[in-house]
């Protein structure tokens, strides 16, 4: 991931053929509501029961992802959001929240911080 060309791009995390993590990250000119996006129905921002979580940055954390967004001035836009994924885990399992949300709490500032937003 390049600040410099601030490209929304896909990663993921395969174990053989299947998808066991799914990281998104996104530029966009305007600061997006994060509850659209999570309520989508579309396989890249799709996060269930997601509940917002008092953070330094805007996030909401699902039972089986996350989404996050901060300030970040590029040429590809104002704003990085970055959508976390977990499709092996069950949408009304309940047992990760509390890790996504421990996950986000540690990548997210690490990548805003990488990216020179911070």
């Amino acid at each position: 991931m390049d600040r410099t060309q601030a490209i929304t791009a896909p990663c993921l995390i395969l174990s053989g053929n299947n998808v066991i993590l799914s990281l998104r990250f996104s530029w966009r000119p305007v600061a997006t509501d994060l509850m659209y996006l999570a309520k989508g129905t579309g396989a890249v921002s799709g996060v269930t029961e997601p509940r917002s979580v008092n953070f330094g940055h805007k996030m909401l954390v699902g039972t089986d992802g996350a989404i996050s967004q901060a300030p970040c001035k590029t040429k590809g836009g104002n704003y990085f959001t970055l959508t976390l994924q977990l499709p092996p885990v069950k949408p009304m399992d309940q047992k990760h929240r509390k890790d996504i949300e421990k996950f986000m709490r540690v990548y997210f500032p690490a990548t805003v911080k990488t990216l020179g937003c911070a």
